[in-house]
């Protein structure tokens, strides 16, 4: 917002004159300035001056007046806004303006905004767009916060007490183990509270989903879920060991939990805490991703019933680049969720790392200017004003559909875990903090001395608190027999997929073909265009291309791989699956084959053929998403969580690319069933092809993805024929068995005329997991393994079909009955071969070379590719070929 500096009055009487003939004629500041200051039409030179310079101090108390807040537990802020500054003295307090068309006092007011803007709580809006910060500042200066009520008190001191003393009690009992203490922060409990309760009661509530990292988690598990307090205790035992539900499990502090809270009237709202490992952050994209689904099932447009709560520490807040992606999402159309409650606990260190250390920024929230969300920096010593504070940025999320931060600033009682000795690093801060009283402490005493509530009372409490902690632990004991209830209600959405029979496998055949009828009706109701549309005469031959196709005879290979791609998302939603596919460029597709949005090139409309195929489909998405992997992929990735039945696939623009969200492929997609018994049918889509095009985007590192592998917790493929992607989408669409597919997709064979299948080939079969390229000769004594694209390459400097070469089309879990039965026809095979295109420290041959082994004995596999190296692929094209020509050879010689 731009300030006043040295005006005349003919620029400013010019201006109001304009304000008057209509306000959006001038710029937005000065709108707001004459919205708050009438002038009288004989205004004079010297009264304009001063008018100017108290608008100057108005804004700076409404703008400004945060950073004058004693928020801070640990010190105290002795800078106030002086007037001198502004060119006022004490005798300029005695002045009149006009506010609203109203004269105001100038004492009064400035006293006003002292209490309103420099008092408990610091407002920073200055950033935030016009109506937002107009609304902002009229609610806080016209409806000033009114004393909570009692019962509000009493309830704020109840979950003071339960979490604090949860704490005390766990450092009693279970001394010296990490727990990672809310103590110091407390009155993150109460916050949270408020959000449930009040949500409920103003705006509807049904759902919240929390997403916060190991901080405080148990407290928020304990007091929030109401996650039994002796499954807790039993977590902390020496003798714990995860059952069978969870797999091989995982910290106490990592795991999830969803309960139904019900409140004093009754009502209902389901609370779901997701699982997070110590990646900070990485979970808040998931959150966001879980509540867009939810809200897409529930039918919740106005993204009112189900609310995203992310906790966060300050370091990370401040340190992580996820976050700005994150952020980044809040306002784009297919990842509004109606805005984020952000709650800061700002302990005022990272780990041993001070604030000085790890930002460059004055606040740990400053990111939040870039996106115009307002903050509200709350002391954590001070519950009623957190409380108050929450009320008004919940008001705020559901008004505008706007994020929202809750800077919760406070301290850590102890190290960063419980066996940390902190005073080696921060001596004088913690010479403060050990001379602290608890919060609860300082709110009791203050809530007895206004005769709020009584000492005995309050002694009470606590004592009947202590014994419901006494009464968990020794109720502990009864799970050495008998294990506790699951970490993680999947809820009715996953009912039908889970507890299935052993009849399904992952190598269970699925009928994935689809009737030629289906597929005719889906290429006319796709090449229809609506009524004046102008596409783009380029794109109109493609999509008549495709029409043409029909007549053809249905063993043509006529089709390709975006071809095929269309046909199963068609046939998928013409199934009642939703189908939602995400990644930069997308809609056209990173290598101009998809076009799956069209537009208008006169006017710029836009059109989704795959939406209009028929009025009872489930919906497509197809999303251009920012250029962010690691929150794009989180988000597609917590889609799925909540949506099982739906067909959720994230692409990379480059299959390379995927390395910048790694922490979501190692700590959630490939383990989170194993740790959580959390199922995502995810669909990566990974661009992966040797084309000489240099050492960026040539790789998608197959090797990373199969070293990943084990319990078959996910399927990796590397598809050689369209109809093979059709089957597998169609496979993962229809399948109740829910893994996370990784797809290697091609580059080059997009275009390849070698590449195509026909109708037949959809009407018929389903996916492969091996494919066997038959030989001329009928004991053929070579046998070549590959998977990919590098079996055109083979297929192309071949001059005799004199070998056996077998297509591993499914990596993991490899199929290895599959492989035993074909080379059972062939008893002469002397040599066998693993081909492929990557070097040999990459691709498929550190994870394919035992089991064909195994599989092939006494004959020993043997290795042709690129030697090993450090980069995946040489930078010239010359080379690359090269490199090609000598491999092929030698598995041809």
């Amino acid at each position: 917002m731009v300030l006043v500096n040295i005006l005349n009055l003919k620029v400013v009487e010019n201006l109001y004159k304009a304000y008057r003939e209509n306000p959006n004629n001038i710029e937005a500041s000065w709108r707001a300035f004459f919205d708050g200051f009438e002038f009288a039409e004989d205004i004079h030179i010297g009264g304009s001056v001063k008018q100017v310079d108290i608008f100057k101090l108005v804004e700076a108390f409404r703008y400004e007046g945060f950073k004058y807040v004693n928020n801070n537990p640990l010190k105290q802020k002795e800078k106030q806004i002086n007037i001198e500054s502004f060119n006022l003295n004490d005798q300029d307090l005695d002045t009149t303006f006009y506010l609203d068309g109203e004269k105001v006092e100038l004492k009064k007011f400035i006293s006003k905004l002292k209490n309103v803007y420099c008092n408990k709580i610091g407002f920073e809006f200055g950033h935030c767009e016009d109506q937002l910060r107009t609304w902002i500042q009229k609610k806080l200066e016209n409806e000033p916060t009114s004393n909570l009520t009692s019962e509000t008190q009493h309830s704020i001191l109840n979950s003071l007490n339960n979490a604090e003393i949860f704490e005390s009690f766990l450092n009693i009992k279970y001394s010296g183990q990490k727990r990672f203490s809310l103590e110091g922060c407390e009155t993150l409990i109460p916050v949270i509270q408020a959000l449930i309760e009040q949500g409920i009661k103003d705006f509807n509530l049904k759902e919240v989903i929390i997403g916060m990292a190991h901080r405080g988690r148990l407290n928020v598990l304990a007091n929030i879920l109401k996650k039994p307090y002796s499954v807790i205790f039993h977590e902390f035992e020496e003798d714990y060991y995860p059952f069978s539900y969870e797999g091989s499990g995982d910290v106490k502090y990592h795991k999830g939990f969803s309960t139904t809270f019900n409140n004093e009237s009754d009502e209902t709202v389901h609370i779901h805490l997701s699982a997070n490992p110590s990646h900070l952050e990485s979970v808040d994209s998931i959150v966001l991703g879980q509540t867009y689904a939810k809200q897409f099932l529930k039918r919740d447009f106005s993204k009112s019933e189900i609310l995203p709560v992310l906790i966060h520490g300050d370091a990370s807040f401040a340190g992580q680049g996820v976050v700005y992606e994150l952020l980044q999402l809040m306002k784009l159309e297919n990842y509004k969720v109606g805005g984020t409650i952000h709650v800061i606990i700002n302990n005022q260190i990272g780990f041993t790392t001070s604030p000085e250390e790890g930002k460059s920024t004055i606040n740990c929230s400053d990111i939040a200017k870039t996106f115009g969300i307002p903050v509200f920096h709350v002391n954590a010593e001070d519950p009623e004003g957190c409380i108050i504070a929450t009320i008004l940025a919940l008001e705020i999320r559901y008004k505008f559909k706007i994020d929202v931060i809750l800077d919760l600033i406070s301290y850590r009682k102890y190290g960063h875990n419980e066996g940390d000795e902190p005073a080696f690093t921060q001596p004088l801060q913690y010479e403060i903090i050990r001379n602290k009283r608890s919060i609860r402490e300082i709110y009791q005493d203050s809530l007895i001395k206004q005769g709020i509530i009584k000492e005995k009372e309050a002694q009470k409490l606590e004592q009947v608190f202590r014994e419901t902690l006494d009464s968990a632990l020794k109720k502990k004991l009864e799970f050495k027999q008998k294990p506790p209830e699951s970490e993680m209600m999947l809820g009715s959405v996953w009912s039908k997929y889970l507890n299935l029979d052993h009849a399904e496998n992952v190598f269970t055949s699925l009928k994935t073909s689809v009737s030629f009828d289906l597929i005719k009706t889906i290429i006319q109701n796709f090449s229809k265009l609506p009524e004046g549309f102008s596409l783009h005469p380029k794109l109109k031959k493609w999509v008549i291309a495709r029409d043409e196709c029909i007549k053809k005879d249905l063993n043509s290979k006529c089709i390709d791989w975006s071809f095929a791609e269309m046909l199963s998302f068609s046939s998928i939603l013409l199934e009642k699956i939703p189908v939602r596919l995400a990644g930069q460029d997308s809609k056209r597709g990173t290598f101009n084959q998809r076009h799956l949005m069209w537009i208008d090139q006169k006017n710029g409309n836009q059109y989704y053929p795959l939406s209009n195929l028929h009025k009872d489909q489930a919906s497509f998405e197809i999303v251009n998403s920012p250029l962010s992997e690691f929150a794009a992929l989180g988000f597609e990735y917590g889609y799925s969580l909540s949506n099982p039945n739906a067909l959720v696939l994230w692409e990379a623009q480059f299959g390379d690319f995927c390395n910048e969200a790694q922490v979501l492929i190692d700590q959630y997609i490939v383990s989170a069933e194993k740790k959580w018994r959390r199922f995502s049918s995810l669909v990566m889509l990974l661009p992966h092809g040797f084309e000489g095009q240099g050492p960026e985007h040539s790789s998608a590192r197959i090797e990373r993805f199969l070293q990943l592998c084990a319990d078959e917790n996910i399927q990796i493929v590397n598809c050689t024929t369209p109809s093979q992607y059709f089957h597998i989408l169609r496979r993962q669409a229809l399948r109740k068995l829910k893994k996370p597919l990784i797809v290697f997709t091609p580059k080059s064979l997009l275009r390849e005329n070698l590449c195509k299948s026909s109708f037949n080939d959809l009407t018929t079969g389903n996916f492969e997991e091996i494919l066997e390229e038959s030989s001329e000769t009928k004991n053929p004594e070579k046998l070549i393994f590959c998977s990919g694209k590098i079996f055109y390459d083979l297929l192309k400097k071949r001059e005799k079909n004199n070998s056996l070469i077998i297509r591993i089309e499914q990596l993991y879990p490899l199929n290895k009955e599959k492989i035993k039965k074909i080379l059972e026809k062939y008893q002469n095979i002397k040599e066998c071969i693993w081909l492929q295109e990557e070097p040999e420290n990459m691709g498929a041959w550190s994870y394919i070379c035992q089991p064909l082994n195994e599989i092939i004995s006494p004959l020993k596999l043997k290795y042709i590719g690129r030697m090993a190296s450090a980069s995946p692929a040489v930078g010239s094209h010359k080379q690359h070929i090269d490199e090609l020509n000598t491999l092929l050879n030698k598995a041809l010689e």
